[in-house]
């Protein structure tokens, strides 16, 4: 794939303008200009594979046309004295590149897509996402996408992905009817900014009685130094018997499969830790309001979970994870520099900073998985069958993260995908991936039984259920 063209796309947008930064804008701009060269992490690769017989000349009007309707995708942004801003572009011209992959299937496709992100975007001078289209037997087969964090979030990459297969099928699409540069401003009056206030006064109720930090241990054998270039690792689980079991348990509970899988994930941490109560930063993705369903930008920020452990079931743990999974979620949507502030104050009076490190993401768009094997209710040895198939992955690893401990699930059909980056400084490989297998044991065991988050994580302390 050596030899390319580069072609060129002007694009009219029926305006432009400058703003603050939305609040979600402020909150991915700080964490990449914390990983600086290292941000090419935030980056969103995609790759679709085009109808045959398309042309050129349309998959070239087709980026136009997602171009001109999505501000995010015409914006720079730029750190400047009296803080972040954005800048919507109303003309400019695009760049996309036209390169030769005959035969190329789409793990090809996903890798070129993985080269294009490997380097981060330069936000003060280049627009958000990147594009090339790669051609087979001279035509376009494969668009690939590299989409950066700061000019959208998962959602709006999804409602990109909708759109893009849509306009390729030639359909008419509805106007967006709410930008980022809107947004920005309805955060700052009326009852945006209000919400932005109330969502404060309670992280600040909150942080004043939490935990300090759930890692108040020394380094355990086997952990990596503080300066080991590998020191962030990510595993994956993947377990139909999870999901089977997650679901059942949701159906039991009246919860859903995510409040299952957040509060396996809160209680697998504070239990091996040796804490009464977990608390963890959820992924917010602040859409609850129609017009936000379509916008393409970035809108997440960290939502605030507590939950106290105590001594009971897995299953009693979740009865009671999803009213204060909700209460988080509500208070996800605030102004990151008050946000310093406040944690200023708490700073002040507990005497020291307390440590969120600790985060969980459902990143799936649906709630339940498609195929999954139709066991029985009844089918106990069956459900233990499933999960001897159950398998734990090396995904990757980093010098530095801003996370000591970082579950999120994507979708996939027919299992559970349950990812897990830490810190093995304090969590070593091994156990990395002993608190992967706990998550699993608390969702399977409870589908027939009754098991406590120590009794999941005992096996990885020989017996005991701390880390100290």
């Amino acid at each position: 794939m050596s030899s390319h063209t580069t072609l060129s796309v002007p694009f009219s947008g029926p305006r432009s303008g400058q703003a603050p930064m939305s609040w979600g804008q402020q909150a991915i701009w700080r964490s990449i200009r914390w990983l600086d060269e290292g941000a090419h992490y935030f980056n969103l690769p995609r790759a679709h594979r085009l109808p045959d017989g398309i042309t050129t000349e349309r998959v070239l009007a087709v980026l136009g046309t997602l171009v001109t309707r999505h501000e995010a995708l015409r914006t720079t942004f730029e750190q400047k004295p009296e803080g972040p801003v954005q800048t919507v572009h109303a003309d400019g011209t695009l760049s996309v590149g036209l390169h030769p992959a005959d035969g190329a299937g789409e793990d090809e496709a996903l890798a070129f897509a993985r080269d294009l992100a490997a380097t981060p975007f330069r936000n003060a001078e280049e627009f958000g996402m990147r594009y090339a289209i790669l051609t087979d037997g001279g035509r376009p087969a494969w668009l690939v996408l590299v989409v950066s964090h700061q000019a959208s979030d998962f959602s709006g990459v999804r409602v990109l992905e909708d759109e893009l297969g849509r306009l390729l099928r030639g359909e008419e699409l509805d106007p967006v009817p709410w930008q980022p540069l809107d947004q920005a401003r309805h955060q700052q009056e009326g009852e945006g900014a209000r919400r932005g206030r109330a969502a404060l006064e309670h992280w600040e109720r909150a942080l004043g009685t939490v935990p300090a930090t759930h890692f108040d241990f020394p380094p355990p054998a086997g952990a990596a130094a503080e300066d080991d270039p590998e020191r962030f690792v990510r595993l994956r689980l993947d377990s139909v018997a999870g999901a089977v079991a997650a679901q059942r348990l949701a159906d039991r509970c009246r919860v859903s499969t995510s409040t299952v899988l957040l509060t396996a994930a809160a209680v697998t941490l504070a239990a091996y830790t040796g804490h009464d109560r977990a608390v963890m930063l959820l992924i917010a993705g602040n859409r609850n309001e129609p017009r936000l369903q379509r916008m393409v930008g970035a809108q997440t920020e960290n939502a605030l979970f507590t939950m106290d452990v105590g001594t009971g079931t897995f299953e009693e743990a979740v009865r009671g994870g999803f009213l204060t999974a909700m209460s988080a979620y509500r208070s996800g949507e605030y102004d990151p520099e008050a946000m310093d502030r406040v944690r200023e104050r708490v700073r002040a009076a507990r005497g020291g900073d307390v440590d969120l490190s600790a985060f969980f993401n459902d990143v799936r768009m649906q709630d339940r998985w498609d195929d999954l094997p139709d066991l029985a209710d009844d089918d106990a040895e069956g459900l233990l069958a499933l999960r001897e198939k159950s398998e734990v992955s090396f995904i990757g690893s980093w010098a530095r993260q801003d996370a000591k401990y970082f579950v999120h699930t994507p979708y996939a059909p027919d299992s559970l995908h349950l990812f897990l980056m830490a810190d093995t400084h304090y969590l070593p490989v091994p156990v990395i991936e002993g608190l992967l297998r706990a998550m699993e044991a608390l969702l399977v065991e409870s589908v027939h039984g009754r098991i406590t988050p120590a009794e999941a994580v005992a096996p990885l302390r020989g017996g005991t259920t701390a880390a100290r």
